[in-house]
């Protein structure tokens, strides 16, 4: 095993391992895709230590950035109604990214300091907060999370 890394720390054995009990277990799958998601981040972590393979997580994010900003410029020249299929469909395409960036990728810390995490994690936030608000504009009926993982009540 690499870095390592334990069976139980392999996110793609955990995965696989989800995979194969989504039919017969929803539940263990629900909760071995959340160890596996934790894994994998973990695995990430410690990566940022490595300056070449921190450039790609940070090149990732902001692939996941420019991503959710396109979408919302998209929603923006289409004008589509609000509250419309159209808009909530941007809508919710623009906070599902959003969501990856704010609530899995900024849980990496950037303890070596040689990426720009920290300012991504900033804008991603701002970002994140102007998704909200199409997000309710749109009637999106799910519950929205702010950019730290906490559910908007409001």
């Amino acid at each position: 095993m690499r870095c390592g890394l334990s069976m139980e720390d392999d996110w793609k054995q955990l995965i696989d391992q989800a995979m194969q009990t989504e039919t017969s277990n929803t539940i263990e799958a629900h909760a071995t895709y959340g160890k596996a998601v934790r894994a994998a981040l973990a695995q990430s972590q410690m990566l940022l230590g490595d300056l070449e393979a921190a450039q790609i997580i940070e090149s990732i994010y902001g692939a996941l950035v420019a991503y959710s900003q396109q979408v919302m410029l998209r929603m923006k020249a289409e004008d589509p109604e609000v509250g419309g299929v159209d808009h909530a469909f941007r809508a919710g395409q623009a906070y599902g990214v959003s969501c990856v960036l704010n609530h899995l990728i900024d849980q990496l810390t950037d303890v070596a300091g040689i990426t720009a995490l920290g300012a991504l994690d900033d804008f991603s936030d701002t970002l994140h907060e102007e998704i909200i608000i199409q997000g309710r504009a749109a009637g999106l009926t799910v519950e929205l999370l702010d950019a730290k993982g906490e559910i908007l009540y409001e």
